[in-house]
């Protein structure tokens, strides 16, 4: 009999992948906000309950950067006590945890961040992932905090916070999309990513911090580009701004997660971030 993998957050465009590639390996139970409101801990209780999980993948969270700079108090109750009533309940339960953080909890002034890194974030959102993950680690020192950088790929349902569904809708009508142009990250496509987490999940000696991305950086005007161009676009509609947009939260400048660790525990090997990009649109398309 497989064991129960409940997937809270399983709405959203990494969740809902996370399911599907968890499938074959576990009994998957998803979880939308409906099902699971994080924010409410009555509300995990019972999906604890419902459920009876051997092990919770959280990658539910306030993961909009602009919004949670705008309301820090509602990124706090979201990613930060959402995570502690989710942790409260593994503890009781014996439930094993792969709590899904970011890159965003590093301040970017580094070309490469490794595992063992120490978090110094420089917006809210950062801030608060970064005390999810202290909560997470005092609470349950046998979890699993995967770090992402920026996850490409379509998403398997509609309204979901999809890089590639937005640039598309762009370039399909015709309009120019406006991509930083002196920001890093080591994007990984989405079906790695969840590929990865479905082994770690399966791994009983894996514990700890991993990060899950590409084997070197773009920036995200040649991420944007490529993406474009793998779509079949003319990549001179994709247009790099040197200055960030009015209301534009901070963000680190260098975000090279180095993925040092997850090797040791799935053999699917990281790609590169061209690779990723071209996986990402072919996936599907």
């Amino acid at each position: 009999m497989s064991p129960r993998l409940l997937v809270i957050g399983a709405n959203g465009f990494v969740g809902a992948h996370l399911v599907n590639a968890a499938g074959k390996r576990f009994e998957c139970i998803a979880a939308g906000r409906k099902e699971c409101d994080i924010t409410d801990a009555a509300s995990v209780a019972r999906a604890f309950a419902e459920a009876r999980p051997q092990a919770v993948a959280l990658v539910a969270a306030m993961a909009d950067i602009d919004r949670c700079q705008r309301e820090p108090a509602r990124a706090r109750e979201t990613n930060v006590e959402g995570t502690r009533h989710v942790a409260e309940e593994c503890l009781r339960s014996g439930a094993r945890l792969l709590f899904v953080s970011s890159g965003a909890v590093f301040d970017g002034t580094r070309q490469e961040y490794r595992e063992d890194a120490g978090p110094n974030p420089v917006g809210v959102y950062g801030a608060s992932k970064a005390a999810a993950e202290a909560v997470v680690t005092k609470l349950l020192p046998d979890a699993i905090i995967a770090r992402i950088s920026l996850v490409l790929g379509f998403p398997l349902r509609t309204c979901t916070n999809s890089l590639l569904e937005r640039m598309q809708s762009t370039l399909q009508s015709g309009s120019t999309v406006h991509t930083p142009a002196d920001e890093y990250r080591n994007a990984i496509d989405v079906e790695t990513v969840t590929r990865w987490m479905v082994d770690l999940l399966a791994a009983p000696e894996s514990r700890g911090i991993f990060h899950l991305g590409s084997t070197d950086a773009l920036s995200r005007d040649e991420i944007a580009r490529g993406v474009a161009q793998a779509m079949g676009y003319p990549a001179e509609l994709v247009v790099a701004d040197d200055s960030p947009p009015p209301g534009r939260a901070p963000r680190g400048r260098y975000e090279l997660l180095v993925p040092a660790r997850i090797g040791g525990f799935s053999d699917v090997p990281a790609p590169t971030c061209r690779q990723a990009i071209e996986r990402c649109v072919h996936a599907v398309t």
